[in-house]
């Protein structure tokens, strides 16, 4: 009776985690924001959505029973693992990238070009990964 609750949670974390990142990446590319300000307050929503989506994850394991790393569903599922990993990964990389440029930085003019790319391109990443993500969530699920 908890397995749908936990699956929506899971899926409504993963969808503000994409939305956000995906948004973030077009309006830097684009030029629609021009303050570090919502970068800031996103990087919050991110790392607690990546907290709900790991206990949540755990939690739908424990539903469907441990895999083996033998099947195709298993197999599929440790590549979705270190995909999470490697998100996990870059993503640290990103939120120390906007930690260092601290709060002495508030537009984007004030950063220079290559920094500007950068931080534009994390976030293109990082929606890229999680993209990623919800192809072999996709998989596993229907196959």
């Amino acid at each position: 009776m908890a397995a749908l609750p936990i699956r929506t949670l899971h899926v409504l974390a993963m969808a503000a985690l994409v939305g956000g990142t995906t948004g973030l990446w077009y309006s830097y590319r684009s030029g629609t924001i021009a303050t570090l300000a919502p970068a800031r307050q996103f990087e919050w929503l991110f790392w607690g959505g990546v907290g709900v989506l790991v206990v949540t994850g755990v939690g739908n394991l424990g539903a469907l029973g441990p895999p083996g790393p033998g099947t195709d569903w298993g197999r599929t599922l440790l590549v979705k693992l270190a995909v999470v990993v490697v998100l996990v990964g870059g993503s640290v990389v990103r939120t120390l990238l906007l930690a260092r440029i601290g709060d002495r930085v508030n537009t984007l003019d004030d950063l220079p070009p290559a920094l500007r790319r950068t931080l534009s391109q994390a976030y293109g990443a990082t929606a890229a990964v999680l993209l990623g993500i919800v192809v072999l969530a996709e998989v596993l699920a229907h196959g």
